[in-house]
């Protein structure tokens, strides 16, 4: 998960990847993944947001928070399907610990991605989660 923990290494708040499982139908071997983004606050790094653009920032966890709520209700309902969830969770912060813009990264399936903007920090958490799923 080099590439969320890439993400969220600038914080204090470690970055992390939770994985739901649901297993309502046990006859069926295959199953449906639900993938969610979860930056908890994103100020956009070293390519920081400007005023105005940050202040709804909270609001980028929102992928995950559907995906969360989503696996409750299917649990809930008690539906005869299988389900398998992702939620990447990160907070995207500045420190001397942050990746930087032109840092090259290895991603989980052996990719490398070169950052050129630290505030595209969506789709790293996300090749994460669906690399993983």
């Amino acid at each position: 998960m080099n590439l969320l923990y890439n993400v969220g290494k600038g914080s204090d708040k470690r970055p992390a990847l939770v994985a739901l499982c649901y297993k309502g139908n046990p006859n069926l071997d295959t199953y449906t993944a639900l993938v969610g983004k979860g930056i908890i606050y994103d100020t956009g790094g070293y390519n920081i947001k400007p005023t105005g653009s940050m202040e709804t920032m909270y609001l980028d966890k929102c992928g995950a928070s559907n995906v969360f709520a989503t696996m409750k209700a299917i649990a809930t309902l008690g539906l005869k399907v299988n389900v398998v969830a992702a939620l990447a969770l990160a907070e995207n912060s500045i420190s001397g610990g942050a990746y930087r813009p032109s840092d090259i990264i290895q991603s989980k399936k052996g990719l490398t991605v070169e950052i050129g903007n630290t505030d595209a920090e969506g789709r790293l958490a996300m090749a994460s989660a669906m690399t993983w799923v």
